[in-house]
């Protein structure tokens, strides 16, 4: 996939996102990363890592109803990674991706 492809695909996620924001609302951030991102790869997959703050029942709930609708709306895999604002601290997960993602919220 080129880099035009990838960034058509990166606009409809960002897209498919945006348009059903009320999922997201049990999270603080959003981000894309990984082979989404990459000029060089063919992502077979979306990752999006969701941080939140606090941990609730409705965080389980949302995170089926994320995946569940985002498989089907974009035809990708989706590939969730859920943190707590701690653990996203403790294992410096966004500083590992080396500034290689993109924030939505």
């Amino acid at each position: 996939m080129d880099t035009l492809m990838n960034s058509i695909e990166i606009d409809k996620i960002t897209y498919l996102i945006n348009q059903h924001i009320e999922l997201f609302n049990s999270f603080n951030n959003i981000y894309l990363f990984g082979s989404l991102l990459s000029a060089e790869k063919n992502p077979n997959d979306i990752d999006i890592l969701l941080i939140y703050s606090e941990f609730s029942n409705n965080i389980i709930d949302d995170l089926n109803i994320i995946y569940s609708s985002f498989a089907n709306l974009s035809g990708f895999q989706i590939d969730l990674t859920v943190l707590s604002v701690e653990e996203e601290k403790d294992t410096n997960f966004l500083k590992r991706l080396n500034s290689k993602y993109l924030k939505l919220k």
